[in-house]
């Protein structure tokens, strides 16, 4: 199954009309969506001009990327898809008024393909970079008499793959680009040669716009509509927002817009239907993000041997467990489109799938399990978000690992996939990969360390089971999940070593690992290895032996 997104307008948009049948969009193939926090917003990400409908005018539903340059929008198009590929610029006036259509180049070796993705303007050169597939950059030239672009060259860079999201950083006039999860390329636009890059799978990019204010980077994504990161390093700042649009699958460019007080701006391109472009606020900096998984449970029991089957609860959650039924797209809940269930969404085991019944028929199953994915009974291609999450209590219980059965019923890699850990209930750790591996049968995890993945769980903390996908449960995607238990592991016994055991020298002796405050015993002989039998166990020497008891500090030695 091929993962999509249907993006829903929250914002009055009743005079747009197009055919969503007829869409056809370019989305990251992988599906990869990048973990965000979400975002409330009083200024950052507010809507400053539009959404304007860049579709019907030019007849274009497949368009992908956008610039601000000389007073206008720029807009590049495959063509309908009831027409076939013509690849277009379109140009609109800053209300969104289509003015007229212009020629792409399409270098050969990619004719037939998407065409020109996101743009940069040079506008002291009257020079409009393209960015294009194996690394191209088609070169336009803007005629400030006619005020139209036409073709001049094309440069073939040394960027690995598409050159999707691009922007230029105007202090060292070199440019940035990436292609969904692709690495961050920094590249010479007049020889092509790669600078540096950098990798940072989480963001899925479309669209990069320059930040003058903050010397930053925007990306535009299918999830967060957009992310900043630091060009230095690739990692992102921190400052991200979503629109009502939802995600920006879709080119962008940062400019001042005369319409926003605040300074500057930054206008995306949506594959919605109509694609769309929108002008948003990023100087703002909005209230704190709200946390990723909003619920978390009340109580917390003891970690080490704790067991769960969901039986004794029956349908009903305990107050050390908290669900999250949430959009997929904005992380906003509950959505009753969600299911996160252990039986009190309804009964477990309505899956309609090949895979139907799975669970139910493993040893001990009983009428209860977590099941996550879309309403096993609601509609295929809706992105949603579910997490079970337990609070656990390991103090003193030492290290802990986790065994859990799972049925995998089709899920495709996910960045929120996986069981996670916090103490916070904020910050999480991933401590299990993703579903994908897993096949279509009952499957036992077993042995997963979760107290050494950088998290403390000497104290309370959180368990979560999470999971993101587009299918209903038990239909193509979603995942069941049984017989849960965190293990103690067994501390080591009293350990002896000997060093320095060299005739003539003087040798040292170390007890570790003893219980603190008691005795421990040292025998020694001088006449040979055993084993014998003491009265405090047995003792590797051969009589006659000593025994000399020593006092066990508070660490145990």
């Amino acid at each position: 199954m091929t993962k999509f997104n249907i993006l829903i307008s929250l914002l009055a948009v009743a005079s747009f009309s197009a055919d969503i049948g007829a869409q056809e969009n370019e989305v990251d193939p992988s599906g990869i969506i990048a973990p965000s926090n979400g975002s409330g917003t009083r200024a950052l990400g507010d809507l400053i001009a539009g959404p304007f409908d860049v579709e019907a005018a030019p007849y274009d539903n497949r368009c992908l990327g956008v610039e601000e340059a000389w007073g206008s929008f720029w807009v590049t198009g495959r063509g309908h898809t009831t027409l076939g590929n013509n690849y277009m610029i379109h140009q609109y006036d800053m209300n969104g008024v289509y003015i007229t259509s212009y020629p792409q180049n399409v270098s050969g070796t990619n004719f037939g393909g998407w065409g020109g993705r996101d743009m940069e303007a040079d506008e002291a050169a009257n020079t409009l970079y393209v960015g294009n597939d194996n690394g191209y950059v088609e070169i336009m030239t803007y005629d400030p008499v006619t005020g139209g672009i036409s073709y001049a060259s094309t440069l073939w860079s040394n960027v690995t793959g598409t050159v999707r999201a691009l922007c230029e950083n105007p202090s060292t006039g070199n440019y940035f680009t990436k292609s969904f999860t692709s690495d961050i390329f920094e590249f010479d636009m007049t020889t092509g040669a790669v600078i540096n890059s950098f990798s940072n799978p989480a963001i899925s990019a479309y669209g990069f716009g320059w930040d003058s204010s903050s010397n930053a980077i925007w990306s535009t994504s299918a999830n967060t509509s957009a992310v900043e990161f630091d060009p230095a390093t690739g990692l992102e700042t921190g400052r991200t927002f979503f629109t009502a649009l939802g995600g920006s699958q879709g080119g962008a460019d940062v400019y001042n817009d005369s319409r926003n007080a605040n300074g500057l701006s930054i206008v995306m391109l949506h594959q919605t239907a109509p694609d769309s472009i929108g002008v948003y606020d990023v100087v703002g900096s909005g209230t704190p993000p709200p946390a990723a998984w909003p619920n978390l449970p009340a109580a917390h029991v003891a970690a080490a041997g704790y067991t769960e089957d969901f039986e004794s609860h029956a349908g009903v959650v305990p107050t050390h467990m908290a669900t999250n039924e949430l959009d997929g797209l904005t992380g906003i809940g509950p959505d009753v489109r969600a299911w996160c269930n252990i039986g009190q969404r309804g009964a477990c085991g309505q899956e309609t799938g090949t895979g139907a019944g799975l669970w139910a028929g493993h040893p001990g199953a009983g009428s209860y399990c977590l099941e996550m994915g879309g309403d096993p009974l609601g509609p295929t291609g809706v992105e949603t978000r579910n997490g079970l999450v337990i609070g656990l209590d390991g103090s003193g219980q030492g290290d802990l690992t986790l065994d859990f059965g799972i049925v995998d019923h089709g899920e495709e890699a996910d960045t929120w996939d996986g069981v996670w850990i916090s103490t916070d209930g904020l910050a999480w750790t991933n401590v299990y990969p993703g579903w994908q591996p897993l096949a279509m049968v009952w499957t036992v995890i077993s042995g997963v360390d979760i107290s050494n993945a950088g998290v403390s769980t000497d104290g309370q903390f959180y368990l979560l089971f999470a999971q993101d996908d587009n299918f209903p449960m038990g239909y193509l995607d979603g995942i069941q999940i049984d017989d849960i238990a965190v293990n103690g592991v067994a501390p080591p016994g009293p350990t002896l070593s000997v060093t320095n055991l060299v005739a003539g020298a003087t040798a040292k002796i170390d007890l570790t690992n003893c219980t603190a405050g008691d005795l421990a015993y040292f025998v020694w002989s001088a006449a040979g290895g055993g084993p014998v039998n003491t009265p405090f166990g047995p003792g590797y020497v051969s009589p006659p032996y000593r025994v000399i008891p020593l006092q066990v500090d508070a660490n145990g030695h």
